[in-house]
């Protein structure tokens, strides 16, 4: 029975995090695929490596001595592959994500990935916010509902604020909640009742704006309200620059709070999987807990 390497992975990392879901995230598979190669490597070595609890997990006397000496050699490997590697192939990515969270929040950061990883080259694709079926590298999408993939990982949340030019932004303000009434109103295609369900958050009986136009994409959303269109319910934090820089102006405090988040995912067919790895991993640490600057 030959030994896996892959077990030998997962074994050091679940026992250096202490924690088969942090062994996960590391080596970006599920839990159970991790407590699944331990117990075949325990299967195959005849002793039980670790003593699993309800919420934890604890090295057992063979497996801290398997571990004191295993750990060390995985790490020389490491080291030497990296020593004789090389110069890396240059290898393409693709990545499929929504086009407003790629001009506002992925295409200003491309400078700092590349930096580090030279050899990546990123294809950039938009896709529906919510369409788990692509194929790609790495996709970004919005969605209200934790995707089915042992790879996805929760980015941050959004919210929506009502929001206008900076040229209707006085005059509006002073109006409060009648300015509404007079305006047309701007929405996402994608989520055509969202000012109904702020106005009900915001405690008004009757919403009946002059006019209702639905955009396609976000961008053109922000672009309508910039250019005063109408009175546009604007996605945050994505959309927060254009607020910093006084290309839109929040009309009221009240927000629509909802389900929707931003997650990432990694392909688990990948053709490079260590490329998709380090990426999946750049995005998890550049945009988790991401927050609005308009708190």
């Amino acid at each position: 029975m030959p030994m896996h390497y892959r077990g030998l992975r997962a074994f050091c990392a679940a026992a250096r995090s202490g924690s088969f879901k942090s062994a996960a995230d590391e080596l970006c598979l599920s839990a159970s695929a991790i407590s699944h190669q331990i117990r075949d490597l325990e299967a195959y070595l005849g002793v039980k490596l670790f003593e699993r609890q309800v919420r934890s997990i604890e090295l057992t006397q063979p497996g801290q001595e398997y571990f004191a000496a295993i750990d060390p050699l995985l790490r020389n490997i490491d080291r030497i592959t990296e020593s004789i590697r090389a110069a890396p192939e240059r290898c393409q990515l693709k990545v499929v994500l929504p086009e407003f969270f790629a001009s506002e929040l992925f295409v200003p950061k491309i400078p700092e990935f590349s930096v580090h990883h030279p050899n990546l080259d990123l294809q950039l694709e938009s896709g529906a916010a919510n369409d788990v079926e692509v194929m790609a590298d790495i996709q970004i999408l919005l969605t209200g509902k934790q995707p089915d993939n042992p790879a996805a990982r929760e980015l941050f949340p959004i919210r929506y604020v009502p929001a206008c030019s900076a040229a209707q932004h006085k005059c509006l303000r002073r109006q409060g909640f009648a300015a509404l009434q007079n305006s047309t109103l701007l929405v996402h295609k994608a989520r055509p009742q969202a000012w109904q369900q702020w106005a009900k958050a915001a405690g008004i009986d009757s919403l009946k704006p002059k006019r209702m136009i639905q955009l396609e994409s976000m961008y053109a959303l922000a672009r309508a309200t910039e250019q005063g269109v109408g009175v546009g319910l604007i996605p945050t934090p994505v959309s927060d620059n254009w607020f910093a820089s006084g290309a839109l102006a929040r009309l009221f405090d009240h927000d629509l709070t909802t389900t929707d988040y931003y997650y990432v995912m990694a392909a688990g067919d990948s053709e490079h999987p260590e490329a998709a790895r380090i990426l999946w991993q750049w995005i998890v640490d550049a945009f988790s807990g991401t927050s609005s600057v308009h708190g």
